[in-house]
């Protein structure tokens, strides 16, 4: 079975009938590029986009205004779901700014938003609780628990967004109290609770003097000196933040002062407590800008890294974080962060190289300005059109995101694939032979693939994979560098008898050159034999194996033209590292 890479240096092999037909990948195979579909309009200034999470296909949308809008699935209600515009202070980045529902609405009816008011003169961001009315879904009860106060020095870097976490808490991104280079000095101070992300617990009975309770496990609690609701700090105004529902990641856009815009991830087995730097440092970088003092209290301190920043270049000024595709209308885009420069409109696509650094490029340049992101109940993404003015017109809009027409070359490999094996033994092992070519923005690990097998059958699924760039992966596994294809062989062992009609899922953006794949299992007893042509083992002599033998080759197997190893069905070849691959030598499979 030829590769696109000329050889097959993967040489797993197994009791099983291969039968593959390839198809060529169109040459300049184009990148990946977005385009918007209109939602609805005819909204004021829209801040957020929300999805229940009760199946019933609604989006909620955030105006800074004060009020909440519902998308019913065709057009928006015309009576608002919740109006705050009597308690609201706005508009500039002060409003109504983020909503969220609890994991557990269908069944508690529970959503909380964070908003800024005017409180006797002070200014405040307030996070509150309130509850769906009992007899309209698209109607909140206006009966408001507050939750969070804190006030604001300034009217700017309110931050305003809302999630929960896997861990069912509830995170509350706070900007740093205003002004330019944190006049306050709060990113850095735990007494603080500006500058930082919140992480409380809504759920339990609240502590002592607070209307929640804080996580036992914040890394805060019973330090001296800091404020226990906080989970990570240094940061200047995450206006906008998410959690990536597959992974658990916390994603987090931070504005930036008048240089450095970036971006945060905080893994899923973090502990908290991270410091992001500001300010310190805007990005990666030293602050050195307004209301800088020297970098006086940073020295010895321990930063986190952004994941990736841009400069201010080209109009650029104000990052507005966003989310990872998960949805299944764009399988290309499975994986790819997107986020955008507000100022701008351009979006931003950015993916893991195979070294774990990350690498982002402009996949939309759109004309008009976005305020936010928003994930449905089926991972697809949604983003703003922001109009402003004063007053600011109904002119602004939401848009779903989709690929580009003609955007990301050649098919996607089924998901699920058929693969119909017929009847099978206990220990019988079926093998399939794929070359695979990575068409995504960045790298991708071939062992992310997944399989879904029924009862009363299950296999056991690897990966196994040819050159050595597509073996240098993160942690180890196999990864897919952009463009590059390899030869990919799964084997599938049965551990119960009974017939098969089972389907393989791929969980990556992987594109197809096997177009046709057919496997029957043959029972480790047959007398069928696999020859594998043009390898020769490190003595340089040819061998034949017995049914369900396993052929360890040593470090320095070299594949030259002649020599052949017969081997009987069942059979596996394990290479070494060093396999190489020589002259015009190739490892081709043939059934007799």
């Amino acid at each position: 079975m030829p590769s696109t890479l000329g050889v097959v240096p993967v040489a797993l092999v197994a009791a099983a009938v291969l039968v593959a037909t390839t198809a060529p990948a169109p040459a300049g195979a184009q990148g990946l590029a977005l385009d918007t579909v209109e939602l609805t309009n005819g909204l004021v200034l829209p801040v957020d986009v929300a999805d229940p999470g009760d199946g019933s296909g609604r989006l909620f949308l955030v105006q800074q205004g004060g009020l909440i809008r519902v998308w019913n699935g065709t057009s928006i209600e015309t009576t608002p779901f919740l109006d705050l515009t009597g308690k609201v202070a706005c508009c500039g980045e002060i409003g109504l700014l983020g909503l969220v529902f609890h994991p557990n609405y269908e069944l508690n009816g529970e959503l909380f938003v964070n908003y800024t008011r005017n409180f006797g003169g002070q200014l405040q961001t307030v996070v509150s609780r309130f509850d769906v009315s009992a007899g309209d879904p698209d109607v909140a009860d206006p009966a408001e628990e507050i939750l969070v106060t804190i006030d604001q020095p300034a009217a700017n870097h309110n931050a305003g967004d809302l999630a929960f976490g896997p861990d069912g808490y509830l995170y509350i991104p706070t900007g740093d109290g205003g002004g330019a280079g944190d006049p306050f000095e709060n990113g850095q101070d735990l007494v603080e609770l500006l500058g930082k992300v919140l992480r409380i617990d809504v759920d339990s009975p609240p502590d002592p003097g607070l209307a929640y309770a804080i996580p036992a496990d914040n890394p805060f609690v019973g330090q001296a000196g800091a404020r226990e609701e906080i989970w990570a700090y240094g940061l200047r105004n995450p206006f906008r933040f998410s959690f990536d529902r597959t992974t658990g990641d916390l994603w987090i856009g931070d504005v930036g002062q008048n240089a450095w815009e970036e971006v945060d991830r905080q893994p899923i087995a973090s502990d908290g407590g991270e410091n992001y730097g500001w300010d310190c440092r805007e990005g990666a970088h030293d602050y050195t800008g307004t209301d800088n003092d020297g970098l006086a209290g940073c020295a010895g301190l321990t930063f986190t890294d952004p994941v990736l920043e841009y400069a201010h270049a080209g109009g650029r000024c104000s990052v507005t974080g966003g989310f990872r595709y998960r949805g299944d209308t764009e399988p290309r885009l499975r994986g790819v962060y997107l986020f955008a420069d507000f100022c701008t409109g351009e979006i931003f696509g950015t993916v893991p190289r195979c070294d774990g650094a990350w690498e982002s490029q402009v996949l939309l340049d759109a004309p008009f300005n976005i305020t936010t992101f928003g994930e449905d109940s089926a991972g697809e993404l949604y983003v703003s059109q922001y109009v402003g003015g004063s007053p600011a017109p109904a002119t602004s809009r939401i848009h779903q995101l989709v690929l580009a027409a003609g955007s990301g070359g050649p098919d996607l490999l089924p998901s699920p694939a058929p693969l119909d094996f017929g009847t099978v033994e206990v220990g019988d092992t079926v093998s399939l032979l794929l070359t695979l070519e990575n068409d995504n923005l960045g790298p991708e690990a071939a062992a992310a693939a997944s399989r879904v097998f029924s009862d009363p059958v299950h296999f056991a699924l690897d990966f196994k994979t040819g050159p050595a760039s597509c073996r240098s992966g993160i942690g180890g596994l196999p990864c897919l560098s952009p463009g590059v294809s390899c030869a990919v062989a799964v084997e599938l062992k049965a551990t119960a008898a009974g017939p098969i009609s089972e389907t393989l899922t791929f969980d990556g953006n992987f594109v197809q050159e096997v177009v046709t794949l057919e496997a029957e299992a043959v029972p480790c007893s047959s007398d069928v034999n696999l020859t594998v042509s043009n390898l020769t083992v490190a003595n340089g002599q040819s061998e034949t194996r017995r049914a369900c033998d396993t052929l360890t080759a040593a470090p320095d197997v070299v594949v030259e033209t002649g020599g052949d190893l017969t081997l009987r069905a069942g059979t596996r070849i394990v290479l070494g590292d060093g396999f190489q691959v020589e002259s015009e030598g190739s490892l081709v499979l043939e059934i007799f």
